[in-house]
Protein backbone atom coordinates (compact mmCIF):
# COMPACT_ATOMS: atom_id res chain seq x y z
CA UNK A 1 0.00 0.00 0.00
CA UNK A 2 3.05 1.98 1.16
CA UNK A 3 4.52 1.96 -2.48
CA UNK A 4 0.85 3.45 -4.00
CA UNK A 5 0.82 6.14 -2.31
CA UNK A 6 4.25 7.05 -3.66
CA UNK A 7 2.89 6.94 -7.12
CA UNK A 8 2.45 10.29 -9.10
CA UNK A 9 -1.15 8.81 -9.91
CA UNK A 10 -1.66 8.44 -6.12
CA UNK A 11 -0.26 11.98 -5.17
CA UNK A 12 -2.26 14.22 -8.10
CA UNK A 13 -5.86 12.36 -7.22
CA UNK A 14 -5.34 13.25 -3.63
CA UNK A 15 -4.61 16.33 -4.45
CA UNK A 16 -7.51 17.20 -6.78
CA UNK A 17 -10.04 15.38 -4.07
CA UNK A 18 -8.51 17.67 -1.49
CA UNK A 19 -8.65 20.67 -3.97
CA UNK A 20 -12.33 19.84 -5.32
CA UNK A 21 -13.47 18.81 -1.38
CA UNK A 22 -11.80 22.43 -0.23
CA UNK A 23 -13.49 24.95 -2.51
CA UNK A 24 -17.32 23.49 -1.87
CA UNK A 25 -16.75 23.54 1.34
CA UNK A 26 -15.26 27.22 0.48
CA UNK A 27 -18.20 28.03 -1.56
CA UNK A 28 -20.86 27.07 0.77
CA UNK A 29 -19.48 28.83 3.94
CA UNK A 30 -18.41 32.43 2.43
CA UNK A 31 -19.79 31.88 -1.40
CA UNK A 32 -18.22 32.91 -4.22
CA UNK A 33 -14.86 34.89 -4.88
CA UNK A 34 -12.17 36.26 -7.48
CA UNK A 35 -10.79 33.90 -9.94
CA UNK A 36 -7.27 35.30 -7.97
CA UNK A 37 -8.26 33.72 -4.89
CA UNK A 38 -9.06 30.47 -6.56
CA UNK A 39 -5.66 30.65 -8.50
CA UNK A 40 -3.58 31.19 -4.61
CA UNK A 41 -5.43 28.16 -3.67
CA UNK A 42 -4.79 25.94 -6.65
CA UNK A 43 -0.91 26.93 -5.48
CA UNK A 44 -1.43 25.39 -2.19
CA UNK A 45 -0.09 21.73 -1.11
CA UNK A 46 -2.22 19.10 -0.05
CA UNK A 47 -1.47 19.51 3.64
CA UNK A 48 -2.41 22.98 3.13
CA UNK A 49 -5.58 22.88 1.46
CA UNK A 50 -6.19 20.34 4.59
CA UNK A 51 -5.38 23.06 6.64
CA UNK A 52 -7.35 25.60 4.76
CA UNK A 53 -10.14 23.11 5.04
CA UNK A 54 -10.31 22.86 9.03
CA UNK A 55 -9.63 26.66 9.09
CA UNK A 56 -12.49 27.81 7.02
CA UNK A 57 -15.12 26.59 9.72
CA UNK A 58 -14.26 29.49 11.24
CA UNK A 59 -14.60 32.14 8.48
CA UNK A 60 -17.47 34.65 8.25
CA UNK A 61 -16.46 36.25 5.15
CA UNK A 62 -14.00 36.36 1.82
CA UNK A 63 -11.99 38.39 3.77
CA UNK A 64 -10.91 35.48 6.12
CA UNK A 65 -10.14 33.87 3.28
CA UNK A 66 -7.68 36.55 2.10
CA UNK A 67 -5.84 37.08 5.37
CA UNK A 68 -5.62 33.29 5.71
CA UNK A 69 -3.86 32.79 2.44
CA UNK A 70 -1.54 35.90 2.79
CA UNK A 71 -0.75 34.51 6.13
CA UNK A 72 0.84 31.25 4.04
CA UNK A 73 2.57 33.07 2.11
CA UNK A 74 4.04 35.22 5.16
CA UNK A 75 4.70 31.43 6.88
CA UNK A 76 6.24 30.04 3.92
CA UNK A 77 8.51 32.88 3.90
Amino acid sequence: MSDLKNTRYYQEVRYEEALNYTMRLLERRIGAFSQDLQVKINRLSVEDLENLGLALLDFTSVNDLVIWLNNQVISEG
